[in-house]
């Protein structure tokens, strides 16, 4: 047979499969790709080192916002008053509403002090926190024959004047109960936490003795004759204003010292002579002081003095986040009233006139808000009237609940009353 013809018989090398072989049913195996160099690339390799470097990034991206919440913190800590968890608590404390009339305990309302979305009344027997919806936030009866509030951002200090008793509060409640050695002659409480009392001892006159929030002791300065009538401690938690009162040749004199907590002796002393200082308050970039027929001004840093003087005598003096107010009488005449508003940085911004009694005054929400004996009276900034309200008698403080919405507090409960427009006493 030729040959050509013969049959070929497969015995040499197989023939060539197709790169992809099916192994089972379920798996398929790729062969891998080749390079020039006949070497065979790593892409297993490859998918490993990528998700570990994805893991990386995630990590990295997960510790910097870290960083970053923590800073936030930190910085909001550092800025809102006694740290973020207690401003926050009481924020969300103060939310809520209740019903009208609130009923007040004790039979005479010593003080109310409105501070935002809530405020604190004290009375002869109790001091209460209640948000502007009318929800009663807290109560405690107090048992201080003399009780005195004085308040920071988010806390109240309640002293019995001329006892050793004192009382801190926040919205969650009570937070420190104190006992002082002499009789306490005056107090202060600042943002952060600080706290100061004015007392008496054996061996001093009066002295001044400033805290941190835990107890822990500050400062202190004693005075061998001066007798110290007001304190107030500076947003930096570092100074402290004193006004005294003393006794020479006959007449009363006053002073008012600023103490840096690193030194004992006073940076800067103010004479009043016989202008005895009725109040001192801080309002951040300085502080004011009030006295008979003059408002002054000073700066924290450098101790200039800005003083506005009026004629008659001062009834009253009202402080708020956005602004101070003085009302004083003419020729003292309860129902011939002048208003002078000043901003926090002690520019006088307007001044105008209230005919009536006024019972309480405030700054709040861009107008000043007048109680008077039968009725409410809403004013711009620059003294005009915007709105005008009835009320009933007996309403000793005010509080602007809203635009056109104020609570009015008597001994025995606190009203709620809208001012509409077109109103007329």
């Amino acid at each position: 047979m030729p040959e050509y013809k013969r049959k070929k018989s497969h015995t040499g090398r197989p023939k060539r499969q197709n790169p992809e072989v099916v192994v089972s049913e379920d798996i398929k195996v790729k062969r891998p790709k080749k390079t020039k160099n006949n070497i065979a690339e790593e892409e297993n390799i490859r998918v490993v080192r990528g998700k570990k470097g994805e893991k990386r990034k995630k990590l990295l991206i997960f510790a910097a916002v870290i960083a970053a919440v923590s800073l936030l913190l930190a910085v909001l800590s550092a800025v809102l008053p006694v740290g973020l968890f207690e401003s926050a608590q009481d924020f969300f404390l103060s939310l809520g509403s209740g019903n009208f009339p609130a009923e007040i305990s004790g039979t005479t309302v010593v003080n109310c002090v409105p501070k935002g979305n809530y405020y604190y009344v004290l009375t002869d027997t109790s001091i209460m926190a209640f948000s502007n919806g009318g929800k009663k936030i807290f109560s405690y009866i107090h048992g201080f024959s003399t009780p005195v509030i004085v308040t920071s951002e988010t806390r109240a200090l309640v002293f019995d004047q001329g006892k050793n008793s004192a009382v801190i509060y926040n919205l969650a409640g009570i937070v420190d109960n104190i006992e002082t050695k002499g009789a306490i002659l005056t107090a202060d409480i600042a943002k952060d936490g600080e706290y100061a009392f004015a007392t008496k001892s054996e061996s001093y006159a009066s002295s001044v003795l400033v805290y941190n929030r835990k107890g822990k002791s500050l400062y202190s300065v004693n005075f061998a004759k001066d007798l110290v009538n007001h304190i107030d401690i500076a947003s930096s938690g570092k100074k402290i204003a004193v006004s005294t009162v003393n006794s020479e040749g006959g007449k009363m004199v006053s002073c008012v010292r600023v103490y840096n907590f690193n030194k004992a002796d006073p940076d800067y002393k103010l004479d009043l002579g016989q202008d005895i200082a009725y109040d001192i308050e801080n309002t951040g970039k300085g502080f004011f002081v009030a006295t008979h027929d003059k408002i002054r001004f000073i700066n924290w840093s450098k101790y200039t003095v800005s003083d506005y003087g009026f004629e008659g005598g001062l009834s009253a003096v009202r402080y708020s986040n956005s602004g101070v107010l003085a009302l004083y009488n003419k020729t003292n005449d309860k129902s011939d009233n002048n208003v002078i508003l000043f901003s926090n940085s002690g520019k006088k911004i307007t001044e105008f006139e209230i005919k009536g009694v006024v019972n309480d005054i405030r700054f709040a929400k861009g107008c000043v808000y007048s109680l008077g004996d039968s009725k409410i009276e809403i004013f711009d900034k620059k003294g005009k009237n915007l709105r005008n309200g009835t009320c009933g008698f007996g309403g000793i403080r005010l509080v602007a609940a809203g635009s056109n919405t104020v609570c009015i507090i008597t001994d025995s409960e606190i009203q709620k009353t809208e001012i509409k427009k077109g109103d007329k006493a």
